[in-house]
């Protein structure tokens, strides 16, 4: 078991880490549910064209689609859920000001005074400070 080291970045560095590997998992998610759709309608098919699909009563000669109507409705429904998650209408650009322009009132004036205050000398230091300077002098 590896120990944790005691300065508390640690902890830090291992939640952003472990965050990096969730939103990543995330993102792959949503970038392999098309793939998802498509393997399960392929594993379903005899299925789907048995009891779902639009050309089920058609004789088997004579169909065209072969399912592939169910498959074009899961993706269209997947189209409509990502586009749901991300209102796009509800987003505008306001390039104007939110609060109207014009003559402004002041609310608040406080008279300008010149504020005085004591005077401290300073100490003023000449020359150099000793600095440690670890370099070998022989």
């Amino acid at each position: 078991m590896r120990q944790l080291r005691s300065d508390p970045t640690a902890y830090f560095c291992h939640m952003f880490r472990a965050s990096g590997v969730l939103v990543l998992c995330l993102f792959t998610a949503m970038l392999f549910a098309p793939f998802v759709v498509l393997l399960e309608f392929h594993l379903h098919r005899a299925q789907i064209e048995k009891e779902l699909c639009v050309q089920r009563d058609v004789v088997e000669a004579m169909r065209t689609c072969h399912g592939e109507c169910q498959l074009s409705k899961r993706f269209r429904a997947l189209e409509s859920e990502s586009t749901q998650e991300l209102p796009v209408e509800r987003i505008q650009v306001r390039l104007e000001p939110q609060v109207p322009v014009g003559a402004v009132q002041p609310v608040l004036l406080l008279p300008a005074t010149e504020r005085n205050f004591p005077h401290m000398p300073a100490a003023i230091r000449t020359g150099f400070f000793r600095s440690d300077d670890h370099v070998p002098r022989g």
